[in-house]
């Protein structure tokens, strides 16, 4: 069953696979399943899909080893844009199985695809929802979707929203829940570490400039701020600055652009008096791409909370990764308040108000990884 479950990942076609004999193929419009390229961060977003052959149901077999007392079956309903959001419908996928498998659940899962973000599309992806029975529901949609999504035909649907925070948007539904981490909460955590010399470096993408946004309106005075490039750049113009030694950088630059800005920084002898970034370079790729010295006074923010050992592992043999992507751990937090509105204490992020209330902690790095400053 493990082997057949691989390949259900793998095609992302997915099932309904209770440990009782049940097995449902959900496949969304058509014979094939568009779940989109594989994308490392939020920032890359959109991107296009990629078609996949839809699996032979005849290659299906049932597992009967295992009938749980309790024949209650959970239904769920995952509503993802193909042409969107990429590789985070599936580890999201990953993690709702993972989920499921760590708690014994007998579940009913359906996926629904709305292609992209287009208002039509959405509404009756959550028409075909409502139809098939369903209540509740994990709609992976950009934050730029949001206002689209509010405006869907939800009002007997719980919606969780896994990429969209409560404060970014203008007007609330009362059945949705809010999962996007806060980074208005981790800019101002980090910026207790900043001093009156401000300089800032981002990226022209959609979250990049909405960090941008936020910094500027944190902090009154940025002496130094500068566009990276998505294209090839000339790091010595950039980086080679004097005003920037003693101060204060914000890095909102993906890992890539962040790995090679921190690398120039000391190899042409600028020395900051600190260098800050958000959840976007809370991952051990920056590692690997760097060296000690270069992230000798690096701090970086992260949301995510310790995850219990034996879940942990769970997840990772489904292929969810929810130490370093905020996304899967969100997905996470919601597939687990949805099921039981976290009565069994599972994760210590809490839901309040309809939105997940995150907790901000921030770290230095070391030769093996992140370390939390107390």
């Amino acid at each position: 069953m493990k082997q057949l479950l691989s390949i259900f990942l793998v095609t992302f076609i997915f099932i309904g696979c209770a440990p009782k004999k049940t097995v449902e193929i959900s496949i969304p419009s058509g014979n094939n399943v568009d779940i989109g390229k594989p994308v490392d961060k939020i920032e890359d977003l959109p991107v296009l899909g990629e078609k996949i052959e839809a699996l032979d149901e005849a290659a299906i077999e049932e597992d009967e080893t295992a009938i749980l007392e309790n024949k209650e079956v959970f239904k769920i309903a995952f509503i993802y844009p193909s042409k969107v959001v990429g590789k985070y419908a599936k580890t999201a996928m990953n993690t709702m199985l993972g989920y499921f498998e760590y708690k014994k659940i007998n579940y009913d899962i359906k996926v629904f695809d709305s292609l992209n973000e287009d208002p039509i599309n959405v509404n009756n992806a959550f028409s075909e929802i409502r139809d098939s029975g369903f209540t509740k529901v994990i709609a992976l949609f950009s934050p730029k979707a949001v206002d689209t999504v509010h405006l869907a035909d939800t009002y007997d649907l719980d919606v969780y929203l896994p990429l969209t925070n409560k404060n970014d948007v203008f007007s609330v539904n009362d059945n949705f829940i809010y999962g996007g981490i806060s980074y208005d909460d981790q800019i101002s955590r980090l910026l207790a570490y900043s001093n009156v010399k401000n300089s800032m470096f981002y990226q022209n993408s959609f979250l990049s400039k909405k960090l941008k946004f936020k910094y500027e309106n944190i902090v009154d005075d940025i002496k130094i701020i500068k566009e990276v490039k998505k294209k090839r750049n000339n790091f010595k113009n950039l980086v080679d600055d004097e005003r920037l030694n003693g101060n204060t950088i914000f890095l909102n630059t993906g890992i890539v652009k962040t790995s090679i800005l921190l690398s120039q920084l000391r190899a042409y002898e600028i020395e900051p008096r600190v260098v800050l970034s958000t959840q976007v370079n809370y991952n051990s790729k920056l590692i690997a791409l760097t060296q000690k010295k270069d992230r000798l006074n690096f701090i970086v923010a992260n949301s995510i909370d310790l995850v219990d050992s034996a879940l942990l592992d769970t997840l990772a043999s489904y292929g969810s990764d929810v130490v370093y992507n905020w996304v899967d751990y969100s997905t996470l937090v919601g597939i687990n308040y949805l099921y039981d509105s976290n009565e069994t204490l599972l994760i210590s992020t809490v839901v309040n108000d309809n939105e997940v209330v995150y907790v901000p902690k921030l770290f230095k790095s070391t030769a093996f990884g992140f370390l939390e400053i107390k």
